[in-house]
């Protein structure tokens, strides 16, 4: 229960789809959004409430679509615009809800924006959509701190800058192929929302890099960001995933309970060896 009453998420039945993987409609091999729009009788006979549905945005498939290098389209491979539309609409006509994963916490190297970070001077505005900082050490040749990817090793990549020169250093969480967003700077904060404008019922995104002092800043700007794209208020999710200190306990918020994901806080900061 939440402090409003009940909300349709807390009781629902929620199917994960893969685009890709899940229903071919043009035999080409790979699954797409016709296809699954093509089976949403046999989820409703299930008793599905709602579809979660993974990525399906341009991507270069470094990381199965959550590398996106464009927030505004529809992958060709899996359909178009019109083809999401479609599904949304069909859903609800079956009284399913479309759940979305935004990805807001980076995006793919590939992302124009990314590259004109890239090409751009250190201390330019292009850069400060994402986390660019400068290294340690002589010549800047050590990561800024000793955060770790999710995927291992560093959580930083030097780039080589126009001059030829190795330069600064950019955050990525995940793969090096998906350079994190800079929340606290609003161009790099907008550019997930199109698709919430689109009769989505929820998003879910991945955890954002911030600290303790920005996340409650965060957590509002999403959803007013939410608000703005759809005035009946889509839900917006975290994943039940976090990453405590080590050998300290996950700092679970009693509020925040839920059967599928909760959108929570926790501190975090250079690893403690």
């Amino acid at each position: 229960m939440s402090d409003g009453g009940p909300v349709w998420w807390e009781d629902a039945v929620v199917y994960e789809v893969y685009p890709r993987s899940f229903a071919d409609a043009d035999g080409d091999g790979v699954g797409d959004l016709p296809g699954l729009r093509s089976r949403l009788e046999y989820l409703a006979d299930l008793g599905v409430d709602a579809v979660w549905l993974t990525p399906f945005y341009p991507s270069p498939l470094a990381d199965g679509g959550y590398d996106v290098s464009d927030y505004c389209a529809v992958d060709p491979r899996l359909g178009a615009m019109a083809d999401f539309d479609g599904l949304v609409k069909d859903a609800a006509a079956h009284q399913i809800r479309v759940i979305v994963d935004l990805v807001p916490n980076h995006c793919s190297s590939a992302h124009p924006l990314f590259r004109a970070a890239l090409a751009a001077a250190p201390g330019r505005p292009e850069r400060a959509r994402f986390i660019f900082r400068d290294g340690r050490g002589p010549g800047g040749e050590l990561p800024p701190n000793n955060w770790e990817s999710q995927f291992g090793g560093s959580a930083w990549t030097r780039v080589t800058e126009a001059d030829g020169q190795p330069g600064q250093w950019y955050l990525h969480l995940y793969d090096s192929s998906q350079p994190d967003w800079n929340w606290r700077n609003p161009d790099g904060a907008r550019c997930a929302g199109s698709t919430l404008a689109r009769g989505c019922s929820a998003s879910r995104g991945s955890r954002v890099s911030s600290s303790p002092r920005t996340s409650a800043r965060l957590r509002r700007r999403s959803r007013l960001t939410a608000r703005s794209c759809s005035p009946a208020g889509p839900s917006l999710a975290a994943p039940c995933r976090p990453t405590p200190r080590r050998g300290s306990a996950p700092d679970w918020p009693p509020d925040r309970h839920s059967a599928f994901f909760q959108q929570m806080a926790l501190p975090w900061g250079p690893c403690r060896r």
